[in-house]
């Protein structure tokens, strides 16, 4: 048991197992509580998306893709706008290539229809990551609880679509200031939730709920911001 509990730093080859394991048809929660995590998992699906010529459509809610961006750029990492097709939700700055702009809707309905009919004019019939950044930024403006709800159970929807690998990005710490904590029904809703700590200049990354912990057997591991640049530069 203490073995399995004892942290190990991740090479390459352990990183690209792990996102081998998010499968088409699934829902992955990354819960970030990290300085850098965000900007580590944006990073990864970029570099796998090219590597493995998967498509990589990003959900970018209210300006979060350029911060993020911006930050990668400012610790050295070279990230190309054609690599990353964007579809705006509101906001007014971008990063990427931007093929669709939607306005904000208070009606979830309205919203998700919208977002679907975008996704239906790029991707095709091929498997495709679809990553949704800001999603706390959403839940905070849809006014009450109610809305907040069918939202999520509107991402309970999508799991079984084959074509289509589900991942939210989400700010954890602000998830956890609206009117009630989602955190709980997406890991609900999840096939994997994982969770994302500075540890150092590290990040640790926990396994709340994975095959990720079999496959690592680990409860959590440890990442190097600087040594994964260095794999991808």
């Amino acid at each position: 048991m203490e073995a399995f509990k004892k942290p190990v730093l991740v090479t390459k080859k352990d990183l690209d197992a792990m996102v081998e394991q998010i499968w088409p048809g699934g829902t992955t929660i990354i819960e970030n509580r990290g300085a850098l995590g965000a900007e580590f998992v944006l990073h990864a699906f970029i570099q796998y998306s090219k590597r493995k010529r998967i498509p990589l459509i990003v959900e970018d809610i209210f300006d979060t893709l350029p911060i993020y961006v911006g930050h990668l750029r400012l610790m050295g990492a070279s990230v190309e706008e054609k690599d990353i097709t964007v579809i705006k939700v509101g906001g007014a700055q971008e990063a990427g290539n931007v093929i669709a702009r939607i306005r904000f809707e208070n009606d979830p309905h309205v919203y998700q229809r919208k977002i679907d009919q975008e996704l239906q004019k790029v991707v095709g019939d091929g498997v495709y990551i679809h990553l949704v950044l800001g999603l706390e930024r959403l839940l905070f403006l849809q006014g009450d609880v109610r809305s907040a709800y069918t939202l999520l159970g509107l991402i309970k929807q999508k799991l079984g679509d084959k074509r289509r690998i589900n991942v939210y990005l989400v700010e954890a710490p602000i998830m956890e200031t609206l009117d009630f904590n989602p955190l709980p029904m997406l890991e609900d809703i999840a096939t994997s939730a994982i969770e994302l700590t500075s540890e150092g200049e590290l990040i640790r990354m926990k396994f709340r709920k994975s095959v990720f912990t079999l496959l690592m057997h680990k409860e959590y591991v440890l990442i190097s911001p600087r040594e994964t640049l260095r794999w991808w530069s």
